[in-house]
């Protein structure tokens, strides 16, 4: 799992529930999609779903991935992928990425900072108009999908193109990213649920015995 998609997506839930003002730039069909999106997911707090995750890249070849996810604003999240027992959990200031097999734990401090840097995918669907140039793309029945492409230079260094699927009802389905280097990471999701309560444990990461916990921000 790409680490700044997982950073991206966080902050995709954050705290302000305004929706922001459509640009008045898009042709009426794509304002209205847009608009239609961002008033569903203005006051979003809570996003559950299963994912499977299939990223190409020129390095790597093919890999495939799928576990459940549960999104919180703002900036919490809990990734858990089946079979290997990686997860990624953060509280929206440490972020923990536990990777059993290496019996190793990746710490991001002061996760907030690092998130706002990462302004290239998706800060947030109540906002995407503002955060990027929206088309319309022919759509698969009667959802949506939308071609989105950031507008701040230091996002477009991290993200070529962005590809949001939406079913019928705007509930996220898929998501495909192209990042600057050309690697293509295609996430799809099932059984999303908006909404709903979130148990006290859910972002908190206990540190399993004997494992090594290493500071990614080079602190000690």
């Amino acid at each position: 799992m790409n680490i700044g998609l997982l950073l991206a997506l966080a902050t995709g839930f954050a705290p302000d529930a305004q929706a922001a003002d459509t640009p008045h730039s898009l042709d009426a069909d794509t304002a209205k999609v847009v608009a239609s999106v961002q008033k569903k997911y203005a006051t979003v707090e809570v996003l559950r779903a299963n994912f499977v995750q299939v990223a190409v890249s020129d390095l790597y070849g093919r890999e495939e991935q799928r576990g459940t996810l549960v999104l919180q604003r703002p900036g919490k999240m809990r990734w858990t992928f089946a079979g290997s027992g990686r997860e990624f959990v953060t509280d929206g200031e440490t972020m923990w990425i536990h990777n059993p097999e290496a019996k190793q734990v990746l710490r991001f401090q002061d996760f907030s900072a690092q998130a706002s840097t990462v302004d290239s995918l998706l800060q947030s669907l109540h906002k995407v108009g503002e955060l990027f140039e929206v088309a319309s793309l022919p759509a698969e029945g009667s959802g949506a999908r939308l071609s989105l492409v950031p507008k701040e230079e230091s996002a477009k260094a991290q993200v070529k193109a962005l590809e949001l699927q939406l079913d019928a009802e705007l509930v996220l389905r898929k998501l495909v990213i192209t990042d600057a280097f050309g690697a293509v990471t295609d996430l799809s999701f099932t059984d999303v649920t908006l909404g709903g309560e979130i148990g006290a444990d859910t972002f908190r990461f206990q540190i399993p015995p004997g494992v090594e916990v290493i500071d990614a921000n080079g602190a000690g």
